[in-house]
C-alpha cells in the first residue's frame, strides 16, 4: 500500500490496496490517510455494492438514503447516481446529485462524516468531482469576518425549492415537485458555522452555497452578503484550496465531510452516461469549541 499526498497534502492518492480485504489493518492505514489528507483516491477497485457496504460498514453506521427509489436493488444504503433513464423515461439513479457545492447531509441533525464514491461507468467527457479544504478556508478568513461567524449557527434544508443560490435541474424527472414537498415537509436544522472536527481537534467553515440558507440572530440585510463573502471562498478556483479529481475506471473516493465541500462538474450527457455507487456513514452532531 503505498500513499501520494497531493498538492497542499489536501488529498492523496492510495495505491496497491484491495478494499475486499476488511482487515483492521487496511481499516486503521486508510483511515489515518483519510484524517491526514481529507479526501483519497483508491484506485484499482471493483466492489460489488455488498463489498462497498461492507468496506464502508469498517467505518461505522450507514446513512440511510432520502432518494430511497434511487438505491441499488442489492442494498438498500448503496445510491446509486447517474444520468440514465429508463425506457419509460424514469430515472434508474440521482441525475442531479451533488450539483452545487455542499457537505452530505449537513441538513441532517447528525450529519455524514465519511462519503464513499465508486466509478461504475465514466463518460467519455466531463463528470469530474471538484473538492473543497474547509480547513485552509477557515484559516485564511479575515480576522472580523472570524469573529462575526465563531460561536454563531446556520440554517441549512434540503430543498432547493427553498434557496436562491441554487436552480433545480430540468434533467431530473420530478425534481421540481419532489424538491416542493421537501420543503413542506422537512424541518430546517441548525449547525455550527465553524465547525470543531471531533477527532483532529481542527477549525473549519461549515458553511456551503447548495444548504445553507441564513445566519441565526443575524438580520438578512447582514447575514446574506456575509454568507456570499464566505461562499467567494469556496467558488474563487485562483485560491490553493481546491483538488479536481477526473475519474479512472476503477477509481473508488472517499472524502471527509467535517472538513470538505464538493460539487459534481458536469459536463456530459446522453447517450454518454456516468453511473456512480454512494455509501455514506452518519457522524456525530456537529459542534464547535474554541481553541484552548
Amino acid at each position: 500500500m503505498k500513499i501520494n499526498p497531493f498538492d497542499n497534502n489536501f488529498g492523496a492518492e492510495i495505491t496497491g490496496v484491495d478494499l475486499r480485504d476488511t482487515s483492521q489493518e487496511i481499516k486503521d492505514a486508510v483511515y489515518q490517510a483519510f484524517l491526514d489528507h481529507q479526501v483519497l483516491v483508491i484506485r484499482d477497485q471493483e466492489l460489488s455494492p455488498l463489498q462497498q457496504v461492507a468496506f464502508t460498514e469498517i467505518f461505522g453506521e450507514l446513512e440511510w438514503q432520502e432518494n430511497a427509489q434511487h438505491s441499488h436493488p442489492e442494498h438498500d444504503k448503496v445510491l446509486v447516481l447517474s444520468n440514465e433513464l429508463r425506457p419509460d423515461g424514469s430515472a434508474v439513479g440521482v441525475v442531479d446529485a451533488g450539483d452545487f457545492w455542499h457537505s452530505d447531509s449537513s441538513h441532517h441533525e447528525e450529519p455524514v462524516k465519511i462519503t464513499v464514491l465508486q466509478s461504475i461507468r465514466n463518460p467519455k467527457t466531463g463528470g469530474d468531482t471538484e473538492f473543497c479544504d474547509m480547513y485552509r478556508i477557515y484559516d485564511a478568513l479575515p480576522d472580523d469576518i472570524k469573529a462575526k461567524i465563531t460561536g454563531r449557527n446556520a440554517i441549512h434544508h434540503v430543498s432547493k425549492a427553498l434557496n436562491p443560490r441554487v436552480t433545480i435541474s430540468p434533467s431530473r424527472p420530478g425534481a421540481a415537485d419532489f424538491y416542493e414537498t421537501q420543503a413542506k415537509n422537512r424541518a430546517p436544522v441548525s449547525q455550527p458555522l465553524v465547525r470543531t472536527h471531533d477527532e483532529t481537534g481542527r477549525q473549519a467553515l461549515y458553511a456551503s452555497p447548495r444548504f445553507t440558507l441564513k445566519i441565526e440572530d443575524m438580520d438578512d440585510a447582514e447575514a446574506q452578503p456575509l454568507l456570499d463573502e464566505l461562499f467567494k471562498y469556496v467558488t474563487d478556483r485562483k485560491r490553493p484550496y481546491h483538488y479536481r479529481h477526473k475519474y479512472r475506471d476503477g477509481d473508488l473516493v472517499m472524502w471527509d465531510n467535517r472538513c470538505t465541500l464538493h460539487r459534481a462538474t458536469g459536463g456530459y450527457g446522453l447517450p454518454d452516461i456516468r453511473r456512480m455507487h454512494r455509501t455514506t456513514v452518519i457522524g456525530p452532531k456537529a459542534f464547535f469549541k474554541p481553541a484552548a
